[in-house]
């Protein structure tokens, strides 16, 4: 849906007109934008929420002066959509909502506000416009019969709709992994993108759909496991236990021998201190130890995992997963049906091979230890078992 953005440094509004900002459940209306509507726009304190003289107030902020909760940010969010379209002579001046005070991502706003799917008289913020994510690949970069590029724009025609027309990416880094798995045959690839022009999204998990977008960089299983913890810790108030265990969830233990563990499916952990350790259980999910001496595990369906530590082991166990080693003198284990492991120069990769389904499991039908000497064994070249011997998969 196009939109029109919002002026900046607005210090008068026309009769019609509605100010629209960020408050707090407490109605305590003290700073940025907020007192902006108080000194100018009849925005009442002690009102937290709806129309206030020439103002609208959608709470970012609950009564502790925490963020409030993406549910609760849905509801207030919809309650200014309900709303606008009550009030179609008027127009509403959304600002960037959020971004201030409460510390919200400008990206992740942008996205719940496309979400919110407001109406035409609604305006937005230019900086919501545009809304950054990631987007996977086939191995030869293409997706759904068309091929990108690196550092390439894009821009597509007609009305878009997500599931339908548009280009496609995700919001949260893991949702890749449903449409590209990361350890699929041949590896899949990732890269960051921004999509913006007339966009549309997918109320099922986080895709988006745009009629412009821009490929950007190339990401490593590491580099979207981080992207994981950092937008799941942006969101949410974490326990003593670095541990996720829902569905998409992350967990980081950067501490010395620390631990984490993600087992929900499409999980992601990350481990980054010395002889830390990383655990992802669930169904695609991704592990990385980074620190010396780290073990990452990713022991559901394609998963991947990754250990860049000195002396580090990394171990993929479930079906079709992949493990790499790229610190001196670490391990990778590829121990699931179809998995397969890759290592840096002077590590070792321990494969697997195993039958078909014999009504219980897939019986091992012999385990071998290699070592990448970049002649016989490649560096950097993903292997798997098969008759007992390495074979390079192309």
């Amino acid at each position: 849906m196009k939109k029109k953005f919002t002026p900046e440094n607005i210090q008068e509004l026309k009769e019609n007109q509605i100010f629209v900002f960020g408050s707090n459940m407490n109605g305590n209306h003290a700073g940025g934008a907020a007192r902006l509507a108080v000194e100018k726009f009849g925005a009442i304190m002690g009102q937290a929420e709806g129309l206030q003289g020439q103002s609208y107030a959608i709470p970012t902020l609950d009564k502790d002066m925490e963020k409030v909760t993406e549910e609760d940010l849905t509801i207030y969010l919809g309650n200014l959509r309900n709303f606008a379209n009550e009030h179609s002579e008027k127009e509403f001046l959304l600002t960037a909502i959020g971004t201030g005070i409460a510390g919200f991502d400008t990206n992740y706003m942008a996205y719940m506000v496309l979400r919110a799917d407001l109406p035409g008289n609604v305006t937005i913020p230019e900086e919501f416009s545009k809304i950054k994510g990631f987007k996977g690949f086939n191995p030869d970069m293409t997706c759904r019969d068309f091929k990108y590029e690196e550092g390439k724009d894009y821009e597509e025609q007609g009305d878009i709709s997500a599931c339908s027309n548009g280009f496609h990416y995700c919001l949260h880094p893991l949702d890749v992994f449903g449409y590209y798995p990361p350890a699929y045959i041949g590896m899949n690839k990732f890269h960051e993108v921004e999509g913006s022009g007339d966009m549309d999204v997918d109320t099922d998990d986080t895709k988006i759909a745009c009629s412009k977008i821009h490929i950007g960089a190339e990401l490593s299983i590491k580099n979207i496991v981080d992207a994981a913890i950092k937008f799941t810790f942006s969101k949410c108030k974490w326990a003593k236990e670095k541990i996720a265990t829902g569905y998409q969830g992350a967990a980081s233990a950067t501490g010395y021998q620390g631990a984490a563990s993600a087992t929900g499916d499409q999980g992601a952990a990350s481990a980054t201190g010395d002889q830390g350790a990383a655990s992802a259980t669930g169904y695609q999910g991704a592990a990385s130890a980074t620190g010396y001496q780290g073990a990452a595990s990713a022991t559901g369906n394609q998963g991947a995992a990754l250990a860049t530590g000195n002396r580090g082991a990394a171990s993929a166990t479930g079906n079709r997963g992949a493990a790499s080693a790229t610190g001196k003198e670490s391990i990778a284990l590829a121990a699931g049906k179809d998995c397969k492991a890759k290592g840096a120069l002077g590590c070792w990769i321990v494969l697997a091979e195993r039958g078909e389904w014999d009504g219980n499991t897939y019986p091992i039908i012999s385990v071998k230890a290699f070592k990448v000497d970049g002649k016989s064994i490649k560096e950097d070249t993903f292997y798997t078992l098969i008759n007992g011997e390495a074979v390079e998969m192309k």
